[in-house]
């Protein structure tokens, strides 16, 4: 999550997007769980929790799925979209907890990377026992809205929104502003129900 302001839409939409959508759906990633908090068996589970938000709580059609270890450090376009903690300081932007870097052919995102910055953040797992750090499912779902093609919301109640504060369980629920984003995005699953329109009532 990077604590940088967005420019304010000019309708009543407050989500903005990266410019890119992914083609075909579940988009697999991996994860390197070697980390200083936590246990590697509490990584997989949270961060996944925090991927499956957008599947789960919307109707749009676009997954995540998780693929499985890795070994890799490294963030680069290789095609493997890959989630690690990193134990170097950010030197661009200190103030972020964590970072998604994307990578596009054209309209069409071909590669993302999540990484969380380990050594100048705290994280945990769950919904209790926080103090002074981030729960890791609430990063992610913020994170894995960026590598689904989402920018920053102005709307301060989105997930999607620029920053956090400590120990917030708010951003792994998924503002109305972070549903009409990703369906703008992806549109809806085949077979959800169209909204019913030209209604009048009759007494």
């Amino acid at each position: 999550m990077v604590a940088l302001a967005t420019a304010l839409s000019t309708d009543s939409r407050a989500y903005t997007t990266n410019g890119g959508r992914w083609i075909g759906t579940p988009v697999p990633y991996v994860v390197n769980t070697a980390n200083l908090d936590l246990p590697a068996s509490a990584i997989v589970p949270a961060l996944q929790a925090g991927a499956d938000t957008w599947a789960l709580q919307s109707n749009a059609a676009f997954a995540f799925t998780y693929a499985g270890p890795s070994g890799q450090t490294t963030n680069t376009n290789d095609g493997i979209n890959l989630v690690l903690f990193r134990n170097d300081p950010n030197t661009v932007n200190p103030s972020a907890i964590a970072t998604t870097y994307s990578w596009f052919s054209g309209s069409t995102l071909i590669d993302t990377d999540i990484v969380f910055w380990d050594s100048a953040f705290q994280f945990f797992a769950g919904s209790s026992g926080c103090s002074g750090g981030f729960y890791i499912e609430d990063i992610a779902a913020h994170e894995f809205g960026h590598a689904l093609g989402l920018g920053h919301s102005t709307m301060s109640t989105a997930t999607m929104y620029p920053s956090t504060s400590y120990c917030n369980t708010a951003n792994r629920s998924l503002d109305a502003d972070d549903l009409a984003g990703v369906l703008a995005i992806y549109g809806a699953r085949p077979g959800t129900p169209a909204v019913p329109t030209g209604l009048r009532l009759v007494r």
